[in-house]
């Protein structure tokens, strides 16, 4: 497996001018091996977006599957049981990539039923966490039996969505900017402790791109498409790690020609 990349957030089911499908994503992978998206890849607990959001999964893994394309899935707080993939270590360890919803709290809320939480490998995606047509039965199953808790899937996903939830609930605004302020730190010592070789930590969840730079390690957020953030791609190839915007070209997405890190996690 020679390049990954990494994308998060693509909150398949929810209106499609807020997040892309399977035909405007497809120019991302050419050239790739292996297409690992990290969490909420999915509303698959949300009523009226469940069927879409399984239709395009289905869309996604017929395109990887006609393209040569391996996919994986790690599992976010939209989508928790789609994969058990919860993290995943690339580059002999010294890239991690977590989704994020798990890794702020100090006490971890005890997992649900049917949630399971493994920890996968360059060798993994390509074997045990690989998503194939029998993979995602069995998630979009499971996604159908379980429910994560309500207080997962409450955050609003646009800014005039935001707005009544503001007005209710004036408090949460400097909640958000905490929480965006501390996340970094939080990957980062979250990888301290599953991960301590990782220079690389690559997360989604808060919808806020950026890169922050810690004493031993880089933490990365690729954003969204969805409200706050933009979205970014990660190629991971050997031991560079190279962020990428995402552009719009047409109907089509690509990849900035020229990225806005390129990091060599072997070299301290």
């Amino acid at each position: 497996m020679k390049r990954i990349l990494i994308l998060s957030d693509l909150h398949f089911g929810l209106p499609s001018r807020r997040t892309p499908g399977t035909s405007m994503l497809r120019p991302l992978w050419q050239d790739v091996d292996h297409l690992l998206l990290n969490g909420d890849t999915a509303e698959l607990h949300s009523p009226s977006m469940i069927a879409s959001a399984a239709r395009e999964l289905e869309l996604l893994l017929s395109a990887c599957e006609q393209d040569g394309i391996g996919l994986s899935c790690t599992a976010g707080n939209h989508d928790p049981f789609l994969s058990p993939l919860h993290s995943c270590a690339l580059a002999d360890g010294r890239v991690l990539v977590v989704h994020g919803h798990r890794i702020h709290r100090i006490q971890p809320r005890p997992l649900v039923p049917g949630q399971v939480l493994e920890h996968g490998d360059t060798g993994s995606l390509g074997g045990r966490h690989r998503m194939d047509a029998s993979a995602l039965e069995d998630g979009l199953a499971r996604s159908r039996r379980f429910t994560p808790p309500d207080e997962e899937l409450q955050a609003p996903q646009t800014f005039l969505e935001s707005i009544p939830c503001v007005i209710r609930k004036p408090l949460i605004v400097p909640k958000i900017f905490r929480f965006w302020k501390r996340f970094p730190g939080h990957a980062d010592t979250f990888a301290s402790h599953v991960l301590p070789g990782a220079k690389v930590v690559l997360v989604g969840h808060s919808h806020r791109q950026g890169i922050w730079r810690f004493p031993d390690r880089l933490v990365i957020n690729t954003g969204s498409w969805t409200w706050p953030g933009r979205p970014w791609g990660i190629l991971v190839e050997g031991t560079m790690v190279r962020v990428h915007e995402i552009l719009v070209k047409g109907e089509q997405l690509r990849l900035s020609e020229s990225p806005r890190l390129e990091f060599d996690v072997s070299q301290d």
